[in-house]
């Protein structure tokens, strides 16, 4: 009897270690229309935790990746810890390139769990979406590096914006020449968009700031909705954690 009630046990933890771990799954590109931006590039996909919606397109020379949610806890996940997409090309290292982005200092990270975020249009929000557009971190062969992404030459695209109705959208454009793809030879990419809070983990933050650690929470004169109402105080950031794996076949040219 004991040992029919250990087997069960066992049984259930394997099953729930099972179901808190993602799986990969396959998402199929869609050939990317001519136009300058991502702008195009419609979410088709929906992660059911996080409530995240996704969309990837390609040509020969880029992958276009849009991402958008109206989830309070997602939200400020990504505002307050950044979010990395990692790319995994096939026949290479596994995660061998990766984007972190919006880039948070440290010293925003407490003062922007009291922002709050119901106010889209608050100038002090602005301001910080502002701020995390101007960097990006990007890994690749070579280790961990800062690249500017108001700079009119740069390779790389990434935008974070939010509308009027509470909608955040990060937008991004990767070239396949840095993670040596050959985009007419190359089937699969992976792709993992994930939350881990690398922002503060890694030592980086950005060169630009707007200042939100000193004073924020006495009501500095940036204009920020602060108080009881904000994401921080009201959810649990860690219950729709971000973690999507997805095996991208890309597309093809007609």
């Amino acid at each position: 009897m004991r040992n029919i009630r250990n087997s069960a046990s066992l049984l259930l933890l394997v099953t729930l270690f099972g179901c808190s771990s993602s799986k990969t799954m396959t998402y199929e590109s869609k050939w990317n229309a001519p136009f300058s931006y991502v702008d195009g590039v419609k979410p088709d996909q929906q992660d059911q935790r996080s409530r995240l919606r996704y969309g990837i397109i390609n040509d020969d020379q880029f992958v276009y990746i849009t991402l958008k949610t109206k989830d309070p806890s997602t939200i400020q996940n990504i505002l307050s810890s950044g979010l990395k997409i990692a790319f995994s090309p096939e026949g290479q290292k596994k995660e061998a390139y990766s984007l972190l982005f919006p880039v948070v200092m440290k010293e925003d990270r407490k003062a922007l769990k009291r922002i709050d975020t119901d106010l889209p249009n608050s100038l002090g929000l602005g301001l910080l979406l502002d701020s995390y557009n101007k960097e990006a971190v990007w890994k690749d062969k070579s280790g961990q590096h800062f690249i500017n992404l108001v700079a009119p030459d740069g390779s790389i695209k990434s935008t974070i914006s939010m509308d009027r109705d509470g909608e955040l959208t990060e937008q991004i454009i990767i070239p396949f020449s840095l993670m040596a793809v050959n985009a007419r030879e190359t089937s699969m990419l992976g792709v993992n968009i994930k939350v881990d809070g690398q922002s503060s983990q890694s030592g980086f933050s950005p060169r630009i700031g707007i200042g939100l650690g000193g004073g924020i929470g006495m009501g500095g004169g940036m204009g920020v909705g602060i108080g009881n109402g904000g994401y921080g105080s009201r959810y649990n950031n860690n219950e729709k954690n971000v973690d999507i794996r997805l095996e991208v076949q890309l597309a093809r040219a007609n």
